[in-house]
This record gives structure tokens, C-alpha cells and sequence, in this order.
């Protein structure tokens, strides 16, 4: 069950300490890997893993960005590669966020001078294609997703976004948090304005 909070305001303390060349393996093998499980057979984990990507939707299009934030843990990326193949080292990705770059990306959207948010924008995420694998220790879990989600502001087209969402998520004190949030957009031959948060 996720819990309903105030949000913080947040004076970022982080570094990125811990983004290393070895994490960045890390992340090229789990983006091999992802093909290679096997959907749990345990509906109630499915289950709970569908509600927890829900639940987030619902944090990002109601702008609750403080809120879906305390979802992460303290050593996490969000990360949007600019295709399947893309190496963050070597290539240039759309969002590459540690948490100290997830919290400067919210201070700037609640400055009100974020120039991509002129007109304001809304989103809204539809999450389909849930599959959720659990570790051996059940202490982290694997969840795959289809999403689209779209961009709307006043006297603009309708912008649109189709991904295939990878998160990892950690228990941390008796809570799952979000270890890495991985989003593969796979319409970016379309050409894609700078997203706001997916």
C-alpha cells in the first residue's frame, strides 16, 4: 500500500557519488537482461506492481512531483536513452537524472519560469502490458509496462509519447522505492519536444 504524504521541500544534498562506470554497466546489462524473464505466476504480485505504476501516473499528472520524487531511492536514475541501442557514456540521452538531478528538474518546474512549461502543460499516462518479476530475496522486484502517454496545452497539437517502461524497485524501510525507472520511447523517429516528466 503506498501512503499519501505532504510533500517535502527539498535542498538537494546528493551528489553523484554513486554513478560510476560500473553502475552504467549495470544498467546496459539489465537492458539485455529484460527479455529473458519469465512473467510471474503469483497474480497478487502482479497485481501490486500494476497498482504501484498507477500510483505514480497519478503522482506525475496531477503534479505531485514532490510526492512521486519520495518514490525513488536515494541512489537512482530515471532514464530516457535516445534509442534501444544507446550507451549513456557515449551517446546523448533525452534524460539521464541521478537523484540530485531529479530534484533540481522539480525545483525549476515549481519556479514557474521553466520555459517548456509556457503554456502550462497536462498529462495523462494510460499503463498497460504489466509484467513483474520478484527477486529470490523478495527484496526487489522487476516491472515491465507498456505506456502512452500524451502532452496537452492550450493552442498547441497534442503531443504523444509510446513507451516500454522498465522499472526496478527496492525495499526501503518496509516501502518499495524506485531504483531505476528506465523509459524507452519508441516513436522518437517522430521527432519529440523536451518531455516534461514520464
Amino acid at each position: 500500500m503506498f501512503r499519501l504524504h505532504s510533500p517535502k521541500k527539498y535542498k538537494s544534498s546528493h551528489d553523484s557519488h554513486y554513478v560510476t562506470d560500473a553502475f552504467y554497466q549495470e544498467l546496459i546489462e539489465r537492458r539485455t537482461q529484460a527479455g529473458d524473464f519469465q512473467l510471474s505466476s503469483d497474480a497478487s504480485l502482479c497485481a501490486e506492481c500494476e497498482r504501484f505504476l498507477f500510483y505514480e501516473a497519478r503522482l506525475i499528472d496531477t503534479g505531485r512531483f514532490e510526492e512521486w520524487l519520495d518514490l525513488f531511492t536515494e541512489n537512482c536514475v530515471y532514464w530516457i536513452p535516445s534509442s534501444q541501442e544507446a550507451d549513456p557514456r557515449t551517446s546523448v540521452s533525452i534524460t539521464f537524472d541521478d537523484r540530485r538531478r531529479l530534484e533540481d528538474r522539480i525545483a525549476r518546474l515549481r519556479t514557474g519560469f521553466a520555459h517548456n512549461q509556457k503554456p502550462h502543460r497536462t498529462i495523462s499516462h494510460f499503463v498497460s502490458n504489466v509484467e513483474a518479476w520478484e527477486s529470490e530475496d523478495a527484496s526487489s522486484r522487476r516491472i515491465l509496462s507498456n505506456q502512452m502517454i500524451y502532452e496537452s496545452r492550450p493552442a498547441r497539437p497534442l503531443v504523444h509519447y509510446i513507451a516500454r517502461t522498465d522499472h526496478q524497485l527496492e525495499k526501503v524501510d518496509g516501502e518499495w522505492r524506485i531504483a531505476v525507472k528506465h523509459t524507452l520511447l519508441n516513436n522518437t523517429f517522430d521527432g519529440i519536444e523536451t518531455p516534461t516528466l514520464l
